[in-house]
This record gives structure tokens, sequence and C-alpha cells, in this order.
């Protein structure tokens, strides 16, 4: 056992010590929790796959646009050859033979026109589909960064929060601190520091709340055997035991 002495009153004010070194603790790891913000990183992550998923959505979109550019270009052209072979069919220009060979060429040609339109039907649906795709591509990537700035900024707001709260904290357990023997303080510290933040607790029944187990009954027995003033010490964990 420590020969540090302490009032009782003095010893169990170390709780209140304990308390708000173990809600700094709490601030500290809010503080490197939100840093490394799980949620802002996946939204970020999100957000650079839409990123980089969009110059092939243009690409696929210019792409598009040509081939319903060309085959509609194609199909006029058919157009326009067919109805200059219709007009003169009609006009009735030319010999039985040239009639029958227009005859054949503007068969021929309409069923070509019917093919180059219904492939520029087709090219101009996937010019469609494909700036849908573009626009949604974009409207993505927009609510993404949206959600990322947000995100960011509850972040911050948090942190504000966390930062402004640690500070509080450090501003009372300064003073608190100051009340304190100084040997009474350096001996909670090096609890703390051996017993992962836990430098004083209570003693309930044979029970050490410092290191959440039941102690013997000849330890209990010494703890309560100590004058008033003695400070005891838990056998497992070497805090600070405040006793009733």
């Amino acid at each position: 056992m420590s020969e540090v002495t302490a009032p009782p009153a003095v010893q169990a004010r170390l709780l209140e010590l304990q308390e708000l070194d173990t809600a700094l603790d709490q601030a500290r790891a809010a503080v490197h929790r939100l840093q490394a913000d799980p949620e802002h990183a996946r939204l970020r992550a999100r957000a650079q796959e839409f990123e980089e998923a969009l110059p092939g959505l243009q690409d696929a979109a210019r792409t598009a646009d040509r081939a319903g550019a060309e085959a509609t270009e194609k199909a006029a052209a058919t157009r326009a050859r067919r109805d200059r072979t219709r007009e003169r069919l009609e006009t009735g220009q030319g010999g039985p033979k040239e009639l029958q060979a227009m005859q054949h060429e503007d068969d021929t040609l309409t069923a070509l026109l019917d093919d180059h339109e219904a492939a520029a039907l087709e090219a101009m649906e996937a010019t469609d589909a494909a700036e849908s795709r573009l626009s949604k591509g974009h409207a993505a990537l927009e609510r993404a960064r949206a959600e990322v700035e947000a995100r960011a900024a509850e972040v911050r707001r948090e942190g504000q929060a966390v930062t402004q709260r640690g500070r509080d904290l450090i501003q009372r357990r300064a003073a608190l601190a100051a009340e304190f023997p100084a040997s009474l303080l350096a001996l909670y510290e090096q609890a703390r520091e051996r017993n992962g933040g836990i430098g004083a607790a209570r003693l309930v029944g044979n029970r050490s709340a410092a290191a959440g187990t039941e102690l013997s009954p000849a330890e209990v027995a010494r703890i309560r055997a100590l004058p008033p003033a003695a400070v005891a010490r838990c056998p497992e964990s070497g805090a600070i035991l405040i006793r009733d």
C-alpha cells in the first residue's frame, strides 16, 4: 500500500477528477474518429467512382451522337435518291426497259431506305439512351459531391463542438487538479498511465471498480483496516480505491 495520505473527502474528489479525465479521453477519441470519419471516406470514394465513370459516359454519348448523325445522313441520302428515281418513274420518261429498270431501282431503294431509316431510328434511340446515362451520371456526381460536402460540414460542426467541450473539460480539470496535494495527484496520474486511463475508482463491497473484479477477503480486510487518511490501492490494477 502507498504511504501517501490525504483526508477521505479529498480522496473522494479524485472520482470527480477521474470523471473529467474519462470525458477528456472520450473527447480525444471522438476527435480521432471524426478525423478518420468512415462515412465521409465512403462518400468521397463514391463520388470519385462517379467522377471516374463520367469520361466513359461522355465518350459513349459522343460516339452514339456521331453514329446517329451518320445513320440519319445515310437515310436522307437514300431517300433523296429514291425520290428522284420515283419522280422519273412517275413521269414515265424512257422506254419500257428503262422504266422497268427504274421500277427495280425504286423497289431496291425503298427496301434500302427502310433499312437505313430503321438503323437511323435505332441510332437515335441509342443516342437518347447514352445522353440519358450521361445526364444521370452528371446528376449522380453532383448529388455525391453535395453529400460529401454535407458530411464534411457535419464533421466540422461535430469537431468544433467536441473541441469546445474538450477546452471546457481541460479548464475544469486544471482547476480541480490544483486542489489536490502534489503527492496524491502524482500517484493518481501514475495509476492512470499504467491502468489504461483509470486512476481512481470505488471499492464497492469486495469489488474493485477499477479492475472490475472481486478482491480476495484478505485484501478487502487489509484495505478496510487502513486508517481513513491512508490511500488504498487496487492490488489488481494499482488504481486508487475510494472507500465508502
